[in-house]
């Protein structure tokens, strides 16, 4: 169920208990995937399992923090302290809204960090479970294993695997010469740096990439979080007691 899609009469009925929201940015992913890329495979991901486990989904935040990939064109990078306030309003209105637990479907590592502060905070005040999903971390693990032949990355072997198999139609061409890693012995921040980071705005092994890789790979992460939503319902959270 879409949220956005639903008229307020239907909204007050429908179950609220868990709610999917999936958020990205848009910043440069090669030159060849689109600049929705994390956005879009997040979307992809939480369509899937909210259509499939019967659960709300939000209309996706599809704005982001990027520092380094901004000297490409077309990225677009939201300040930190801007990109806090609309994560902590959105949960706050979620549960505002009646939702006991939002499982956020993130898919760029910038936002982590905001999205696990404005967690924490909304925690302070409301009853609102977030259980927040970087999914290309914390999904299909095992699938990625099995089929991967080189390192995860930026616009890598998997990256681009996956959008063949989401989003066939935006992807370009590979170019033979775009394999590119950079490996940096200490966090390193500056301008020089970030001009010899990311020159081709990847960091792995595309030309390594194909459709079947990402098709397992997708298949495995949806699993995986329809999986969580059914525990959710249940009122069952992902924690393990291991002593």
């Amino acid at each position: 169920m879409k949220w956005a899609e639903l008229t307020w009469p239907e909204f007050e009925k429908v179950d609220k208990k868990v709610a999917l929201l999936p958020v990205g940015v848009v910043e440069a992913h090669g030159p060849h995937l689109p600049l929705g890329t994390d956005a879009l495979m997040a979307m992809y991901i939480a369509e899937r399992a909210a259509e499939e486990a019967g659960v709300l989904l939000l209309p996706p935040i599809w704005y982001g923090y990027t520092y380094v990939l901004d000297k490409f064109p077309g990225t677009i990078s939201i300040s930190q302290e801007t990109l806090y306030r609309l994560y902590k309003d959105v949960f706050l209105e979620a549960a505002r809204n009646g939702v006991k637990y939002l499982v956020v479907v993130n898919g760029h590592g910038g936002n982590v960090d905001l999205l696990r502060t404005a967690a924490r905070e909304v925690a302070k005040t409301t009853n609102l479970v977030v259980v927040l999903i970087n999914w290309w971390v914390d999904l299909a693990k095992e699938a990625r294993r099995r089929v991967l032949e080189t390192p995860e990355g930026h616009a890598a072997e998997d990256e681009t695997s996956e959008v063949m198999a989401a989003y066939p139609h935006l992807v370009r061409e590979v170019p033979r010469d775009v394999d590119e890693w950079v490996e940096a012995r200490y966090a390193v921040f500056g301008r020089e740096a970030n001009r010899l980071l990311y020159q081709r705005a990847v960091q792995g092994y595309p030309s390594k990439a194909s459709r079947e890789k990402g098709e397992a790979i997708l298949k495995a992460a949806v699993e995986e979080l329809v999986q969580l939503i059914k525990e959710l319902k249940e009122d069952r959270l992902p924690l393990n007691k291991v002593a």
